[in-house]
């Protein structure tokens, strides 16, 4: 796929694993461009490492270009991939490429509806600080490497993979972790049951002599879990809390920022061990870090340090900073209903009134998901909803933040409020939030940029 090949041109190189691929190609030596829409933080650090970046799309872009990588939102009538087309240049997916780069690694390959980031994440430290050097492509941007991906050694890569378009099928994991399973991206498979085929299949890409390992508590998983057949030289290490997995949290504590507990590892007590992340989700999350770790030799101590002193993720349960009357701002990427439910519990643990910002993702999401959201939002005091953020999709006919905002109200007692622009969001900050607020901005889109923006005004 690569060979021949010196120059390389991503469209849609904004996109979180994009730039991700972006930049590891800019560390193996690849002349590396790419456009989007808009240009972005990701793509300024791009540019910073010898990247050319354009904003906007535009057949232009192509000249000198060996090669074209695309996302599963850019449309067949690009004008760039309509240029590929015409110069014959080879166009694949971004899946394809990832597929592609780490096909001959040991890859630990992490799935699932929630919690796959903190997890990739914390693998990914984990196997760093053990010297295993694992190249890394993340959802999000572990603070401790400040990006989203890092070109490591030849042997191990750690993969958050995507499952929203199916393109998780391409990965062939060595280890093989599934977080959890819930009704999301719908709008791809059609049918939980046709979601739930896909991980089933995806079972079936363990390389020989992998290890699956799976979230125990999870229902769905139970159902893909019956329905697969490992290899003899395959195993299989299962998690969870309070259950009867091989890997076990017992006595779990939740603190405002930190959650401890002690584990049990294949019927052995190992010992209490702290996480520097809050809220029950995460101590699923480290569950599973710490089987990959002991399931590749990782020493215990090793774990421990990594597991106590990580440093987080941009966007997952970040606290953005805090103004002199002691309001503080703490961003989340949730954007599921169930995530926006965990992550509440966890805000509730640090101040006595959340003030909620979610903005919704995509359209199809906020129409097949419209009941579940209508509910999810009970451990907030005040709530504030806004437009969707279309994430590339186009719009569809009377689905809208205040579709959102009118099923919310008839499951609320609380205050809820809809703006549609920041600044009416803002302008209610300013007016009504209190000494010792935790205003907490949630969703996948820019919502983040209120936070920050309200945090410049008040300091």
């Amino acid at each position: 796929m690569l060979k021949g090949v010196r120059s390389i041109h991503f469209i849609g190189i904004g996109g979180i694993g994009m730039s991700g691929l972006a930049r590891v190609l800019l560390q193996m030596g690849y002349l590396i461009s790419g456009s989007d829409k808009r240009k972005n933080s990701l793509t300024k650090k791009l540019q910073a490492k010898g990247a050319t970046i354009y904003q906007g799309h535009d057949s232009s872009h192509l000249k000198g270009v060996d090669l074209v990588i695309f996302s599963s939102i850019i449309p067949a009538d690009n004008p760039e991939l309509l240029e590929a087309k015409r110069k014959k240049i080879p166009a694949i997916s971004r899946g394809k490429l990832l597929g592609y780069l780490i096909r001959d690694k040991e890859s630990i390959v992490v799935a699932g509806t929630h919690g796959k980031t903190t997890t990739t994440s914390l693998v990914s430290s984990i196997l760093h600080r053990a010297g295993k050097n694992p190249t890394m492509f993340i959802g999000g941007e572990l603070n401790e490497i400040g990006s989203n991906s890092q070109l490591g050694g030849d042997r191990y890569a750690v993969v958050e993979s995507d499952e929203s378009d199916g393109s998780f099928l391409y990965l062939l994991p060595k280890i093989c972790v599934l977080t959890g399973l819930e009704d999301d991206h719908l709008d791809y498979y059609g049918s939980q049951n046709k979601l739930v085929e896909a991980f089933i299949q995806f079972t079936h890409n363990l390389k020989a002599e992998g290890t699956l390992i799976v979230n125990k508590d999870d229902l769905l998983l139970k159902k893909v879990l019956k329905r697969i057949s490992l290899h003899y030289s395959q195993r299989l290490i299962s998690y969870g809390i309070d259950s009867e997995a091989d890997v076990v949290a017992n006595k779990v504590r939740l603190e405002e920022f930190t959650s401890s507990y002690e584990v049990r590892y294949r019927g052995k007590e190992l010992e209490r061990i702290t996480v520097a992340l809050s809220g029950l989700y995460n101590v699923y999350n480290s569950l599973a870090a710490i089987t990959v770790g002991r399931s590749m030799g990782v020493g215990w101590d090793q774990i421990k340090v990594s597991l106590s002193s990580f440093q987080g993720v941009k966007r997952r349960f970040e606290p953005v900073g805090q103004t002199g009357s002691g309001i503080l701002v703490i961003d989340d990427y949730a954007h599921h209903p169930t995530e926006i439910e965990e992550v509440l519990k966890a805000a509730k643990r640090i101040k006595p009134r959340i003030v909620v910002v979610f903005q919704p993702h995509r359209y199809s999401r906020t129409k097949m998901l419209l009941s579940k959201f209508a509910r999810c939002f009970n451990d907030a005091d005040i709530l504030l909803l806004t437009k969707i953020y279309p994430a590339g999709e186009s719009s569809i006919a009377g689905v809208s933040g205040r579709l959102l905002f009118n099923e919310v109200k008839g499951h609320r007692s609380k205050p809820t409020y809809y703006f549609s622009a920041p600044e009416q969001i803002l302008d209610f900050l300013r007016k009504e939030s209190r000494k010792n607020d935790l205003i907490l901005t949630i969703g996948a889109g820019n919502v983040w940029e209120v936070g920050k923006r309200f945090l410049a005004e008040s300091n």
